[in-house]
This record gives structure tokens, sequence and C-alpha cells, in this order.
């Protein structure tokens, strides 16, 4: 009998959002021949795991591929893995939706292959120790995990090729390790570098070789799919595991553990995979750990060094990406703001079905992918956010129209430390919008959500430093591979278009919305684009003091004070800001009045401008655009425009949002592109437009002055056919 197994786990799954024909390339060139070439071998024994999201894709646009897979499961070939129906990291979401997601992918899987998973597959193997319970709850019985984990935990590279036993508070749980070495081999090497790998556990006894990875490096990851099907990699691959039968076979996981017993008892620190925790540190630490692991590679014991080598814990996107925080501590107010309800949910809740309506798009809104950044990631993919915001504005109306909100509108407003950045927010919501306010960062709007479109209408990025931005100065792109087949995308450097150096400049403050600029009046639009203004910084970033409020109301007012000098000329200035949230008919209207005061006057000109930030998405598309002076432009403009009234529409949203200044003012408008690094290369992506509303004022005048921005956002409505 073969002592040697190979425990291929195979892992598929699309983000929330991601476009139709992305994820049929995704069909045609992984999935779909990945399973066909297991039909061509029915000897070889793999499990699959598809995430709930791309199982509902693939029922709607490819069934006869379900019905392929159910062949393959009834004949034994393929294990169906369980896990989080929509790809949630698991630690960052409460243990009653972890249950949830687990469960309503398990009751997939029992549903289409009549078998309720075993195993779970961890998103981004994002493990905390707190995991095993919630697991354990929800029917799991092992998952999958890197050898990175267990090497962490004081194991040698030798004790991993079998599977292990951890527990939290007596929920035990079976670990099976992934052999990071077969990830590298796999589909990157020729089938002999695999083979030599295997060969080292012939005469061990009772040797499991595990590895888990992404469906779509075999045919999606750039170079695979040629590679892979084309000049037969996987053929040749699949043929050199069946004639190593003799000391070799493949196996599910589920029928390993049912003759295997577990080598014993060990507890895992938190961890996910290696490059994985490299991305969640900040990029100056990041680098540094780059260093010391390249430094390591030239030592005489480099690998001894390696195994104790490691980056920060996924949850540091939280801390290095404040709008993805934001969301997560959204999902969490959502989360709970549900659970309150369904405890009463005997109590007066008039339609039941609202709170399964929200927890369904409160589970949509879990999906990993918006949350971090790395090669992967898709948290600088505006409409991965703008997909999982959506179903958060969604369950928010599902449970507004739960307490009544439709019948008897109200406003709320509270204030708190939702985000736990220790500075508190100012949380207002009504029944077509929720808006956060920011006192401590320069009174600011860092959400605008509105409810009739299930629209977050900022949700932008700031531009800031990233570890690989020093590669793309460096205009370092190789289109090179190596010779035995295509380049991880870890080792790969490529750039979609030239000269995206030019885009690498950095905010000072965060994309939100009424952020209060005072600046020499001889700036023009271009100093707004290229960040020189030469603002009062106290104002457009300080902290602005709130005067007790009316919690019904919806009005906020704020004040500060700073010391700024113009053109030599040192003066007090006393801001004043108010803002005020009125909602109607499926109509919102938001008015800023700004007002500011000096200690005396000066002969220099001043200009006082307020910042707005809007995305609507797509730059170039023909149904969205700027409106002025009955001219349209694509949002991707750049420049001024002078004009009683500024309209962004977005006609596929169904938005309008019509700005108006008293007295008039000019518009400046930069759109802000980022520099990210995508599986395919470093790209520019828009994440939205920077509107400055400016009044330039004369000396003798500005010395009290008010200035008002009304911002009116309705439906858009075509018009009417003739």
């Amino acid at each position: 009998m073969p002592n040697v197994s190979l425990a291929l786990v195979i892992h598929a799954h699309q983000p929330v959002g991601n476009f139709d024909h992305v994820i049929e390339e995704a069909y045609q060139k992984s999935y779909s021949p990945f399973v066909r070439a297991l039909l061509a071998h029915p000897r070889i024994h793999v499990c699959l795991h598809f995430s709930g999201i791309l199982l509902e894709w693939l029922e709607n646009h490819h069934g006869e591929y379900l019905q392929t897979l159910r062949e393959l499961t009834l004949r034994g070939q393929i294990e169906m893995i369980g896990g989080g129906y929509y790809e949630p990291i698991l630690p960052a979401i409460p243990d009653a939706d972890k249950v949830a997601q687990l469960r309503k992918l398990s009751d997939c899987l029992s549903y289409h292959f009549d078998s309720a998973p075993r195993g779970a597959w961890i998103a981004e193997r994002v493990w905390e120790p707190t995991l095993p319970r919630p697991l354990v709850q929800a029917g799991v019985e092992y998952v999958v995990l890197d050898d990175t984990h267990f090497l962490a935990a004081g194991l040698s590279p030798e004790q991993l090729h079998t599977t292990y036993v951890t527990e939290e508070d007596g929920f035990r749980l079976r670990l099976v390790p992934s052999i990071k070495a077969l990830r590298y081999t796999i589909p990157f090497q020729e089938p002999a570098e695999t083979l030599k790998i295997l060969r080292e556990g012939i005469n061990q006894p009772e040797m499991l070789y595990a590895v888990g990875d992404d469906c779509e490096k075999f045919g999606i990851w750039p170079g695979t799919y040629d590679h892979v099907y084309k000049n037969g990699w996987l053929e040749r691959f699949l043929l050199a595991l069946e004639e190593s039968r003799d000391w070799l076979e493949t196996t599910t996981l589920s029928a390993y553990l049912r003759s295997h017993a577990a080598r014993g008892l060990v507890h895992l620190p938190t961890a996910s995979y290696a490059e994985m925790m490299e991305w969640a540190l900040p990029p100056a630490a990041c680098s540094d750990l780059h260093a010391c692991l390249e430094e390591s590679e030239h030592l005489p014991n480099g690998p001894r060094f390696q195994r104790f080598l490691r980056g920060g814990l996924w949850r540091n996107f939280l801390s290095k990406y404040p709008e993805s925080n934001q969301i997560q501590k959204q999902v969490l107010s959502v989360s709970h703001r549900l659970q309150k309800l369904s405890d009463a949910k005997g109590g007066g809740i008039d339609n039941p079905g609202l709170l399964d309506a929200a927890r369904q798009h409160l589970l949509a809104a879990q999906c990993n992918d918006p949350y971090w950044h790395g090669v992967f990631g898709g948290l600088y993919a505006p409409h991965l956010r703008s997909s999982v915001l959506r179903h958060l504005i969604a369950a928010e109306s599902d449970l507004d129209r739960a307490e009544g909100w439709d019948k008897a509108p109200r406003t709320e407003m509270t204030t708190t430390d939702f985000d736990a950045d220790g500075q508190d927010e100012l949380l207002i919501q009504q029944n077509l919008a929720g808006m956060i306010v920011r006192p401590a960062d320069g009174g600011t709007v860092s959400s605008l959500r509105f409810k009739p479109a299930q629209a977050e209408l900022m949700n932008s990025l700031m531009r800031r430093p990233e570890a690989y931005h020093a590669l793309v100065r460096k205009h370092v792109a190789s289109q090179q591979a190596p010779k035995e087949g295509p380049a991880s995308i870890h080792d790969r450097v490529l750039s979609k278009e030239s000269h995206l150096e030019a885009l690498l400049r950095y905010d000072r403050y965060a994309r939100h919305a009424f952020r209060t600029y005072v600046f020499p009046a001889a700036k023009q639009c271009q100093d707004f684009e290229y960040l020189r203004l030469g603002e009062d910084e106290m104002l457009a970033r300080g902290l602005w003091q709130v005067t007790p409020f009316d919690p019904s109301a919806g009005v906020v007012e704020m004040h500060n004070a700073s010391q700024f000098q113009i053109d030599g000329c040192p003066l007090r200035i006393e801001a004043a800001k108010t803002l005020a949230s009125r909602v109607g008919d499926a109509a919102w209207q938001l008015e800023c009045r700004s007002t500011l005061s000096a200690d005396r006057s000066c002969p220099a000109g001043i200009a006082h401008g307020l910042e707005m930030v809007f995305n609507l998405l797509a730059p170039d598309a023909h149904d969205r655009y700027f409106l002025a002076n009955e001219v349209r432009r694509p949002l991707e403009f750049c420049g001024e425009i002078e004009s009683p009234q500024l309209a962004l529409v977005d006609e596929w949203q169904r938005v309008r949002i019509t700005l108006e200044a008293r007295p008039q003012a000019r518009w400046w408008i930069v759109p802000i592109q980022t520099v990210s690094q995508s599986e395919s290369g470093f790209e520019r992506v828009y994440q939205g437009s920077a509107i400055l509303v400016v009044w330039k004022i004369d000396p003798p005048t500005w010395r009290n002055v008010t200035c008002t921005l009304r911002t009116d956002i309705t439906r858009w409505e075509p018009p009417a056919a003739s």
C-alpha cells in the first residue's frame, strides 16, 4: 500500500459585486477546464471548495457545472468542503454571524450534493485561537491551515505531514497543515519538482502532504492558462500522480481522517499565510520585514530564522486603512442592531421577514475582499467596496422598516466612538439617509448613505504610501517568466501602463466631505490638484467642538479657532460650521453654513473652500457625469467650472446630486486616482472626485464672512418620452 498521501484542496471564490464578465472568464479559463481534467482522471481524488456566492453564480449561469460536480461527488472522487458562505474573515465578524455563514454554505452543499461538508475553508487562512468554538458549533470537523501557523507554534517542518487537534473551551477541531513548498511548485514548476518533494516521504510512516490553494492559479493568474492547459502542465501532472500510485495515493481529507488518528494537541498563534502577514504591516515595517527575509536567505541557517520571522495579524488592515475599519464597524453596528431586534422578535416586529432579509444582506456585506489589500484583496476596488456597502445599506433599510421608520419618519443623533479610534463620532440616522460626522477630523463627514438608492455616495480612498510604490518609481516591469512556467504572482512585477509614478502623490487628510479650507486667494485649481494650497491645517484637520444638540433635529453646530499667517499677516480665525440634514419624500437636503471671523483686517486676499467628495464609480461612463451650464463632463474631468449650480448625475444608480453655493462660487474638480497592485500588475484606479467649492473674498470684506453650500440628493428619473 502507498505510504505517501497527497491531499489537494482547491479553493474557488469570487467577490460579492464582481463583474459577470470577470467571473465568466474565470469559469472558462479555470473552473471548467480544471474539473474537465478531473473527469478524465477518475483515479485522482481532491477536495474542492467553492464560496457560496460563486456557487450562486454557477447555478444561475452554468447549471451543468454543478451537475458535473455532483457526479464527481457521488462517485467519491471529490469532497466538497464548506466554509463561510460569503467568504468572510471569520475573526472580523461576531460569533453568531460566523455560525450563520458556515451553516448557510453547509445547507447549500447539502442541497446540491446530498451531503453536509465535514471540513471548512478558512478565508485567507486567517486564524485566531478563538475560532474552534464557533467552527465546531457550526458542525465543522476539520480545517486546512498553512504550515506557517504550525511552524510559529514551534513545530518543525518534519512534523507537518500529519494532522493535529486543537480546542477552545473543550470544543475540539482537527487541523491539517498545508505545505508551502507545494504551493510554489504547483503549477509553476514541472511535475517532477512536486514529485521530488513527495518522494521525501517514501519509507516514512504515514506521510500526509496536504496543500490548499486557489483554483484561479490554474488559468487566471497571468500566463497560467497557456501553461496549465494549452501547454499541458495539468495533464502531465495528473498522469505523473497516476504513474506513481505504487508509492503515492491522492486522497480526500475526510477519507484520510477516517483512517488516521491525529498526532496530538496543538495550539496555534494568530496567523495567516506569510504574504498576508507582510501586507498587513505599515509600509515601512513591511519593507523592513521583506529586507529581513531577504537577508536571512543568505545566512548559513536562514530557514531556522525564517520560521520565526512573521508580519502582522490580519486585523492590522483595520488600523492601516481607516476606510476598511469604518465599513467593518458598520457591519458590527448592523449586526448588533439585528441581533437586538431578533431577540425581541416576539415583542412588536410587524414583519419578521424583514429581519431575514436584513440578515442575508448583512452576511453578503461580510465578504472579505474589500477589507484588505495586497496582491489580492479588493480594498482599492471601488466597485467591490460599493457592493458590500450597498448590502449594508439594504440591511439598514430593512431594519428601519422593521422598526416602523417608514410609518413615522424620525431622526436619531448619537455620539459614540463608533470606529474605536479613540475619538467620538456623531451618527445621524434618518429614514432616507445615514451620516457619520467626525468632529476630530476637521468637522468632516465620512459617510453619506442615500438609502432609496442603496448608495454610499462618498466611498473614496485616501492616497497613501504603499511598500510597492518604490517599484513603481523604479519603472520595474518584467514580462519574463522562468523556463519551467509562469512566475508566481508574488514574484511578478508588472505595470498595466507607463508613467504611473506621476500619480504617486499622497493626501494629508482622509477623503471626507465638508472639510474647511482657508488659503491665499492667489492659489489656483492646479494647486488643489497637486496638494499645494498652503491651507490652514488647524481648520482643515483639527478638532471642532460640537455645540449641545437636539438628538431629533438633524442639525450639528461646530466651531474651531486657529492661528494662521497669510502673506506675513498673522490672524486668529474663529470658524463656525452648521450642518443640517433634512429628508422629505425621496429627497435629502444637506446644508452647510460656514462662518469665518478674523481678529484684524489684512491687506491680502483670502479664499475659503469646502471640499466635497463623491464617487459614482465609473469615470468615463456615458451614464455618469457632471452637469453645469447645460454642459456634460465625464467624472474624470479635472479643472474649474463657473456656474450657479453643479450637478452629478448617476443614471445607473439613479441618483442626482445638485450643489448650489451662496454667494456664487467656483467649482474646482480633481479626480482622485490611486496606484495599486493587483494580480495582473500595477494599475490606476479612480476613487471618486474631490470638489472644492471656492469663495474668493476681497480684503475689505472677509473679516466676517458667511458662505453656504446646499446639497440636494434625489432619485434621478429619465426624461419622459416625447
